[in-house]
């Protein structure tokens, strides 16, 4: 049940009537969203629930029991069943066909002959996301940071809520299970800014990335050897946007939906093609999955301290775990790789020049803001590069072996180094409407897109529901049918 389908829009009407309808009965509302939450994840494939509800009654109970131990190692002993068995899970369910492709090839080298055949196995939706937040959970409170969640419906409710189980947020326990024990309540202001949202997330996604991903993108990476260089490099600025619009119209309205019904969400996208830096980019890209393995991964590592080679190691280790969650491939390892390696000689030319802090733009003088315009066409230019790996590990919505990922990023990047700049086919007036008014709006001050929020929170509801109603026919009119699934859950 994707969220710009009218039968997510029938399934959130009837929820939020309910819900409001019960606000008052603490539990029967937890309940009640609990199971619309369970039903909305299942709608998909039921039996993805059988491991949803694993995974919250392990972690449920071994916080318990973390809590209750007597010692420090019974404590570690439980955090221990709690991190293999999350990660045995999403390891056998993501990345058991990733390991027995590897195994093949690397005995091919010697000459072996074998034979590779993928294991039917179905990734249960989400998973990458929960599993996070329920280890986060469990580590915060072997931590001792938050107090352990005795009630299970009020723990199943953290991990299941129906806002952000699919694609995110990574939304962590201190931030969402106190706002379950509140009083629910619902102002005009706070209605109207879940329904812009909302809007906005149709907007990018349905009239925009969609028009975007089928016109442009999917010709380009479909069969880059018939096309020109020019082509190829369009496709791969449109990609780029494509996926940045796609990604975080499911956050905006993941956050719109769960303001609708009182709760708070964090951001997840700060207009990251703005970035200065490549360590600017991953604080504004995915900004609650990058926190997670900064706080869970990087930190644990050592971090930052010591310095030396310790440091350098530290990073590329948590950025090539960032490629490899988005998928099991060898291309999202190299592109976890390079944002490493990019990741690192930023830091060296940091530490070489003595630069531990970028003056705010406004505040430069002419030639600080020349400084900050190549600034961020070399971090942008570095993204767009890697999103050939990124984009490359997909066909038609069928994730390709890694040998196939790698030989079409190839082509691509062969195609697009041919030389052949003087044909564009790939393009239509309406397209380049699109692509560059989507920069356009990007790179604008986040204040000038918040100001379109003030003037619609002005409006009477019935002309903010009007409003809704024609991006949301606007959206399904260009669709043609079905619309297309969101980009990320492909990863």
């Amino acid at each position: 049940m994707s969220f710009q389908s009218f039968e997510y829009a029938i399934f959130f009407v009837v929820v939020f009537l309910v819900f409001w309808t019960l606000h008052r009965l603490g539990v029967a509302k937890i309940a009640f969203l609990l199971i619309a939450s369970w039903f909305f994840y299942a709608a998909s494939n039921p039996w993805f629930l059988l491991i949803l509800g694993a995974s919250t009654f392990l972690d449920y109970t071994v916080a318990i029991e973390m809590e209750d131990a007597k010692s420090q190692a019974a404590r570690k002993r439980w955090l221990m069943v709690s991190i293999i068995t999350n990660l045995g899970l999403l390891g056998f369910f993501k990345y058991a066909n990733f390991f027995q492709e590897t195994f093949v090839f690397l005995i091919d080298l010697g000459g072996a002959g074998l034979h590779y055949e993928k294991w039917d196995i179905v990734l249960p939706a989400g998973i990458s996301f929960y599993t996070f937040m329920t280890l986060s959970y469990t580590v915060d409170v072997y931590k001792k940071e938050i107090p352990v969640e005795r009630d299970f419906f009020r723990f199943a409710f953290f991990i299941g809520f129906f806002a952000h189980l699919i694609a995110g947020p990574i939304v962590r326990a201190k931030d969402l299970i106190p706002q379950i024990g509140l009083r629910s309540w619902l102002s005009r202001q706070q209605a109207s800014r879940g329904l812009w949202l909302i809007a906005i997330g149709i907007l990018k996604k349905g009239i925009v990335a969609d028009a975007l991903g089928g016109g442009i993108v999917d010709k380009v990476f479909t069969s880059p050897e018939l096309l020109s260089s020019a082509d190829i490099l369009i496709g791969l600025y449109t990609y780029t946007i494509q996926i940045y619009l796609d990604f975080s119209a499911y956050s905006d309205m993941a956050i719109g939906s769960a303001l609708l019904l009182g709760y708070h969400l964090p951001d997840n996208f700060d207009r990251p093609y703005q970035a200065r830096s490549i360590a600017e980019f991953w604080r504004r890209w995915h900004m609650t999955m990058s926190s997670f393995l900064r706080d869970y991964v990087y930190f644990p590592l050592g971090g930052a301290r010591g310095g030396g080679l310790k440091v350098y190691r530290n990073l590329f280790i948590t950025f090539f775990l960032i490629g490899l969650w988005h998928g099991a491939s060898w291309n999202f390892a190299l592109y976890g790789a390079g944002h490493a390696f990019a990741m690192i000689v930023h830091r060296l030319l940091r530490k070489k020049g003595g630069d531990t802090k970028q003056a705010p733009v406004e505040q430069s003088g002419g030639q600080a803001i020349w400084g900050v315009f190549w600034r961020v066409f070399l971090t942008f230019h570095f993204v767009v590069l890697m999103r050939i790996l990124f984009r490359s590990a997909t066909q038609d919505g069928v994730t390709l072996s890694s040998v196939d990922a790698i030989e079409k990023a190839g082509a691509v990047t062969s195609q697009l180094l041919a030389g052949q700049w003087s044909a564009i086919s790939v393009m239509t007036p309406w397209l380049w409407v699109l692509l560059i008014g989507s920069y356009v709006v990007h790179w604008t001050p986040r204040r000038w897109v918040e100001s379109t929020w003030v003037g619609y929170r002005k409006l009477p509801f019935i002309a903010q529901g009007a409003i809704m109603i024609l991006i949301v026919l606007l959206a399904t009119a260009l669709a043609d049918g079905k619309p297309p699934a969101f980009e990320y859950f492909n990863f």
